[in-house]
């Protein structure tokens, strides 16, 4: 009889609705006692270790032949234990939320405290003082990289910082950054009443120098340890930096690099000056302007663009900032993007420090005179050349180099030159640019 009235019901659209609740109302019940055990067993397990006895599901505790009063006391101590849980959660909501409004500044405070206890902190020389993270903290030992580049100024800030102290750098290639203002102010410095002769060279060779250079000079071989093996470079180019920088002491240690589609040595230099005047000159962009040289950037766009795919980690250095625009222009039109154009151009002072496969090198100049200007510091050149790791090419106008009027430029040409004839290779403009159009007698 029940079956057929479920039947009835069931077919009936109001009573399926509700047949079809109940049986979810009676499904989420079970779903609900079955979280609340799960969630009620953690409690069970500490009112247990508590003391209590074992707790049952039905809340009775398990002791047959407890009485009344352990009843009694087992309760009262369940009620402690839940009144202490209030309480530390009640604690832990408060520290929370304290946590949430501080949260703005306690970046800073957590930064500092990490530092604190950090056993290694990479700064710049000024930024361990201006740094707020690194105030009030003195260092066991403090080394100084690139301290070739560094003033004494901006050195001494991390020295009198640490117990002790390691410079590392090559005062044979960038000099620390002079302002104008204060270089003419060293220059102007005479022996009078307030400076005797002796101070006024000292404070000139202070502002002059890294302090580097003048300690590497007096501090003693016993305190200095000076690099004999390079690894970064071919030995043609290495063996040439070293008679030219280093007194011939620099040993190389390389690979060496395999066949190259154009040059058959490892340094190369492509010499503008069998072209006419007129199309290797520099030019100057205004009165105080800087200079540039279209044919170096013409030539030196084309040879990437068909040989930087057998190098393709490489880099352009010029020593002008309006060579550096001309060629980014040049290269963009060439390669098809500033993506691969814009890391791999720059400056001397912009690659110190890094390295390349390929290293192409234009001096700029190009006049009737032989004027270099500051090609003339030869620690800048040391520094592009001694940037490659398989293949430099040099790109510039060798008549006018090898015609400069500083004599020690001049000598150093020379002996570039007398290296290019034995183990490098010297190429005049035209050859590579017929080589790059693959016609021969083809001209720009």
């Amino acid at each position: 009889m029940l079956e057929r009235v479920m039947v009835l019901v069931t077919r009936d659209s109001t009573g399926g609705r509700l047949l079809a609740e109940r049986e979810y109302a009676w499904g989420r019940r079970e779903r609900a006692l079955t979280q609340a055990m799960r969630t009620a067993e953690p409690l069970r397990a500490q009112l247990e270790l508590a003391g209590c006895g074992p707790v049952l599901p039905d809340g009775a505790t398990g002791s047959a032949a407890g009485g009344e009063a352990d009843g009694v006391a087992g309760w009262e101590q369940r009620e402690r234990i839940l009144l202490d849980a209030v309480e530390l959660a009640r604690t832990r909501a408060i520290l929370l939320d304290d946590w949430r409004d501080r949260i703005p500044t306690a970046d800073e405070e957590l930064k500092h405290e990490l530092v604190g206890y950090a056993d290694v902190i990479a700064a710049t020389c000024i930024g361990v003082s201006t740094k707020k993270l690194l105030s009030g903290l003195d260092f066991d030992f403090a080394i100084v990289d690139e301290a070739g580049q560094i003033a004494l100024p901006d050195l001494l800030v991390p020295l009198v910082r640490a117990r002790r102290a390691v410079l590392v750098g090559d005062h044979k290639q960038l000099p620390p950054y002079l302002d104008n203002d204060v270089a003419q102010w060293a220059q102007g410095l005479v022996p009078g009443t307030d400076l005797s002769a002796a101070a006024v060279a000292e404070t000139q060779d202070i502002v002059g120098r890294s302090e580097f250079e003048r300690l590497f000079e007096r501090i003693g071989a016993e305190h200095g340890v000076t690099l004999t093996t390079q690894r970064r470079m071919p030995a043609t180019v290495a063996t040439f930096i070293s008679r030219a920088f280093y007194g011939g002491v620099l040993a190389t240690d390389h690979p060496g690099t395999g066949p190259d589609p154009l040059f058959t040595s490892p340094l190369a230099f492509i010499d503008t000056s069998d072209r006419p005047p007129p199309q290797r000159s520099e030019t100057r962009a205004g009165a105080n302007g800087g200079i540039s040289n279209r044919l170096e950037a013409d030539l030196i766009a084309a040879l990437l663009a068909r040989y930087a795919g057998h190098h393709r980690d490489w880099a352009v250095i010029v020593p002008y900032r309006e060579q550096v625009q001309l060629l980014r222009r040049t290269l963009i039109r060439r390669l098809g993007g500033p993506g691969a154009v814009e890391d791999n151009v720059g400056t001397v002072d912009a690659f110190q420090g890094n390295e390349r496969d390929l290293i192409v090198y234009g001096f700029t100049r190009s006049n009737r005179d032989g004027t270099v200007g500051f090609l003339s510091e030869l620690r800048r050149l040391n520094v592009a050349m001694t940037r490659t790791r398989q293949q430099l090419v040099l790109v510039g106008d060798l008549d006018t180099l090898g015609r400069s009027r500083d004599d020690g430029f001049r000598d150093l040409v020379g002996e570039l030159r007398a290296t290019l004839s034995t183990v490098g290779d010297l190429r005049g403009s035209r050859e590579i640019e017929t080589w790059l159009h693959g016609a021969a007698g083809s001209t720009r």
